[in-house]
């Protein structure tokens, strides 16, 4: 038993994928639910920013995907944004990893035939994701049935205030957060049009060392509620 308190048999296997993204083929890891379950969706998580070695293998990401595939019966993917990894393309900035995460949704969708779809980020890939869904929604495409961001680096990429799609989210922040006070993050969340959870790990920086047990469960429990 992990330290997440999850039954490893209770998980199918991760099964390496590509598939399209506007800028070449994208590189993903893929879990399905058992096939004794029947799957409420799937949750699509974005990884933090691949010029400080961020990729899909890191330990939020990874925590995130096995814990919510777990708890909610979705299945999973997380995959590398371009230039990472094996992912094709060159890194861009912000400007077209928002398009990544549209890519990876339509993946997802087509693998799970109906359900909810989660968009779920940490630090840049939280970014990226909100921007995903803004761009959806301004070309009336569907958007997430929920979002869940962990550690929103708002100083970085700046978002719309009040955000202009009302999509319910879920956020977690840590308390000694380097990048982006808790605060701000807070103020940026009072104007959301849709429903909402904050939670605020304490003493936890941005990497949510110690906390992200803690901090994953917050959005188990929440996003269990909402779905």
């Amino acid at each position: 038993m992990s330290q997440f308190e999850i039954d490893p048999t209770s998980l199918a296997r991760e099964t390496p994928i590509r598939f399209p993204g506007p800028a070449g083929e994208i590189e993903g890891l893929w879990r399905p639910v058992r096939p004794d379950r029947v799957p409420r969706g799937v949750i699509v998580v974005a990884h933090p920013l691949p010029t400080h070695g961020g990729t899909m293998l890191n330990k939020v990401v990874f925590h995130t995907a096995r814990a919510l595939h777990h708890d909610l019966d979705l299945a999973s993917l997380r995959f590398n944004f371009r230039g990472t990894g094996e992912s094709e393309g060159p890194y861009d900035e912000g400007r077209g990893e928002p398009d990544d995460v549209r890519a990876a949704w339509a993946e997802a969708r087509r693998r799970v035939n109906g359900g909810v779809l989660v968009a779920a980020g940490f630090s840049f890939g939280a970014a990226m994701t909100l921007k995903a869904v803004m761009r959806a929604a301004a070309e009336g495409e569907p958007v997430p049935d929920a979002v869940a961001v962990l550690g929103l680096p708002l100083k970085r990429f700046n978002l719309p205030e009040p955000f202009p799609v009302p999509v319910p989210i879920a956020a977690v922040h840590g308390e000694l957060d380097g990048f982006t006070p808790p605060e701000a993050v807070g103020e940026f969340l009072e104007s959301w049009p849709g429903p909402k959870a904050f939670r605020v790990e304490p003493g936890a920086d941005h990497f949510l060392e110690g906390s992200l047990v803690s901090a994953i469960r917050f959005l188990s429990h929440t996003l269990s509620n909402w779905l």
